[in-house]
């Protein structure tokens, strides 16, 4: 079994890719939380099963709604079976390998193999951060389905390959810009909606916190995960976050262009 989180789907493409190969189910995260209420996930596994986790990196670490998950995950009949962890990136990885080995051995789990997988950027809520130019983004999605059949083949005959960007800076990045990020960048306050809102809900519907609601206009709770998917997702590009965004880019992963 794969979990995954996705924001704007570059993650759940590599889910489902890497499921594909091993004929496994994936499962969303989101499926276990309702707003601020996290559900006790529990599941029972087979032997010989693969026990996969792939989700966007966040400011250079885990995101706090996977690390919420995985502390809480149950896995019944645990005896050693392989378990891999898939990061997409917009470019470096910092210390996520690091923080997801120790958050599985925490578990009393093995962790056999980490890998990350460069996808388009899509964290446009810092200053100086944008999406990717087309050029750009078509490089990276190309790279990511050459990269991915390796790393599929190096889990299945559980032999570790070196595919994982970690980056320049690390410490820097990873153990002190990421705390800051899940301690204060986590508001969901800066977004609103424009004029060009039509109200068809799609934000609430993809949001994985389920913190939108939508009446007349979209109003946002406090469970934000920052993954952006109200920004990239909304037809009309009427969601903003503050001034940063106004004349950035949007982005989501549209399989059907891809393949």
């Amino acid at each position: 079994m794969i979990f995954y989180f996705t924001g704007t789907g570059n993650s759940l493409w590599v889910a489902e890719t890497v499921a594909e190969s091993f004929t496994d189910k994936t499962i969303a995260i989101s499926d276990y939380f309702n707003g601020d209420t996290t559900t006790w996930p529990e599941f029972t596994l087979s032997s010989g099963e693969y026990v996969g986790f792939v989700f966007p990196v966040h400011a250079w670490g885990i995101p706090p709604l996977m690390h919420k998950f995985i502390e809480r995950l149950r896995l019944n009949s645990y005896k050693d079976q392989t378990i891999f962890g898939i990061f997409t990136c917009g470019d470096e990885c910092g210390y996520t390998k690091e923080m997801f080995v120790k958050l599985i051995q925490a578990k009393g789990w093995e962790c056999h193999h980490t890998y990350s997988v460069q996808m388009p950027n899509t964290y446009i809520v810092f200053p100086g951060f944008d999406v990717d130019s087309k050029e750009l983004e078509t490089q990276k999605l190309e790279n990511a389905k050459n990269i991915l059949p390796g790393i599929i083949n190096a889990i299945r005959d559980n032999k570790p390959i070196h595919a994982y960007k970690k980056g320049s800076m690390s410490f820097l990045k990873s153990r002190i810009i990421y705390p800051q990020f899940c301690k204060h960048a986590m508001s969901s306050r800066p977004f609103y909606s424009t004029g060009a809102c039509t109200s068809c809900g799609l934000c609430a519907r993809v949001c994985p916190t389920k913190n939108i609601t939508v009446t007349e206009k979209p109003v946002w709770g406090n469970h934000c995960t920052q993954c952006l998917a109200c920004i990239h997702r909304c037809p009309e590009r009427a969601i903003e976050y503050g001034k940063v965004t106004r004349n950035k880019g949007r982005y989501y992963f549209k399989k059907n262009n891809f393949l």
